[in-house]
């Protein structure tokens, strides 16, 4: 398990190693700022923020990288008590906040929890390859070549039908059931639909084919 600690106090950081570095892997920064970097670079499987540092506090720095690794369980630690400063934290989507002093068994229990737990609930990232076109279904995104797409819910969830199941034809009735389960829609709403993400998708969406009659397939 690797877990990265900002704390803009150095002594801090060394304590944190030698109390954990036998438990886990761990990467300590001192310079708040330079977490983002890290992350886009670098796996980790949890992160602990100290709240009050100049320049950056612990809530700034996580509202940069909260929807960008959404992944990352994240655990405040604050000599900080009052109830405000925990809610805030927590409302702001932290997965714990613990106020110090803690216990090196708390801590090292919590840590564990928070990344066993997260892996076990987050969705597993699935992408859908094909001939330099990738489907992110964590993100609900799309990229080819270099050019990343975001699509709406009923984009992604068409052509994530028809790229999980290549070659196969579905018909407008099952389309329009996937996407409006009991609800009444003309049919023709699927065509709207599927005009903008073919627009989207160009050029690997010359593989999106309208069969007469019979529906639509991704044809590979």
């Amino acid at each position: 398990m690797h877990v990265t600690i900002v704390d803009d106090v150095e002594d801090n950081l060394l304590s944190y190693r030698e109390l954990l570095e036998t438990n886990f892997d761990l990467e300590l920064i001192q310079n708040p700022i330079e977490l983002i970097g890290y992350l886009n670079s670098k796996k980790t499987d949890l992160v602990i923020l100290d709240l009050h540092m100049p320049n950056m506090n612990g809530f700034e720095l996580y509202g940069k990288f909260k929807d960008t690794h959404p992944e990352i369980p994240v655990i405040f630690l604050t000599g900080d008590p009052s109830e405000d400063v925990v809610v805030q934290g927590m409302e702001l989507g932290a997965d714990d906040f613990i106020v110090k002093p803690v216990s090196l068994n708390e801590l090292v229990a919590r840590i564990k929890n928070k990344i066993v737990t997260k892996k076990g609930t987050k969705s597993v990232e699935e992408k859908i390859t094909f001939d330099g076109f990738i489907l992110h279904t964590e993100v609900q995104m799309a990229e080819i070549g270099e050019k990343k797409i975001q699509l709406t819910p009923i984009e992604f969830k068409i052509i994530h039908l028809l790229s999980k199941n290549p070659n196969k034809i579905f018909s407008r009735d099952y389309i329009t059931n996937l996407l409006w389960p009991n609800v009444h829609v003309q049919n023709q709403n699927i065509d709207t639909h599927l005009s903008n993400l073919r627009k989207k998708l160009k050029p690997f969406s010359q593989y999106i084919k309208t069969i007469k009659s019979r529906g639509y397939i991704l044809r590979i």
